[in-house]
Parts: structure tokens; sequence; C-alpha cells
């Protein structure tokens, strides 16, 4: 399965918010103890107007000294009408620098229980005029 998490990293559209970080450090995506929290919406075509299926709700933290792997916890939290109230968990590090990361699905519900297998995100496009990040994210599961 392939769907598309809008984000906005700042903005008055923001979907990915700085919540906390280390005191007297610029707080950023690349800073050592920076904790995100982020509520993307998800689509099932790359365009903002395609078919609504979910939001991607969860955290995001730089953790290594040096900012290049971040971990992420977060769920895939299915509203449309074929998996309704179904949910994808996501878990693990990667090299954030990279443009392809691929993360563990540690758990499901619904439609998904006992699901097992992993999910890679792929940065299609980014703005920085306003913090808008297109992602492609391929589901491979099996249950």
């Amino acid at each position: 399965m392939t769907v598309y998490l809008h984000d906005y990293a700042g903005g008055p559209y923001a979907t990915c918010l700085l919540m906390v970080g280390f005191p007297g450090k610029l707080w950023s995506f690349t800073q050592f103890r920076t904790l995100f929290v982020s509520d993307d919406l998800i689509t099932q075509g790359p365009e903002l107007t395609s078919h609504v299926v979910g939001r991607g709700q969860g955290i995001y933290m730089p953790m290594s000294l040096d900012g290049v792997n971040a971990y992420e916890s977060f769920s895939l939290v299915f509203t449309n009408k074929a998996y309704n109230g179904s949910t994808i968990q996501v878990q693990g590090s990667s090299n954030q620098l990279l443009i392809v990361s691929e993360y563990n699905v540690v758990s499901e519900t619904g439609k998904f229980r006992y699901a097992t297998g992993y999910i890679t995100f792929e940065t299609l496009s980014f703005d920085p005029s306003t913090f808008y990040s297109l992602v492609g994210a391929n589901i491979s599961i099996h249950h």
C-alpha cells in the first residue's frame, strides 16, 4: 500500500510542532534532544486534494549527538471507509539525511491486527517558503 503524508513543519498550518529541546541550543530537526510532535494528513494520492485516508500522529526526535539519526514512533490512523479505526504503529531510528528511510511496523489494530512488516518513507518534495513536505509512505505488511 502506498499513501502520502503532508507535513507542514512551520507556518500557520503547522502539523509538526516543536515540543522541547536542549536549553541554550538551537532547536531544530538535527539538534540532539529536540522533540517534535506531528499530526499529518494522509491521502491516497500525492495531491492535497486527493482522497483522505487518515492521519499520521506521533513523535520525532534526533537521537545521535551529531543529529544524523532520528527516532520516530507514530501511528498511521485510518479514517477512510475501508480501514476506518484501524492503525499501523511505526517505530525505529534511521539516518534522517537519506531520501528514503525504513522503519519497523511494530503493532496494528483493526483490519491490520497481527500484521508484520516494514514501511519506507521517501521525501518527494519540500518547499522551504511554506515548510511543506510531501512524503510517500510505502507500507509492506503481511497478515
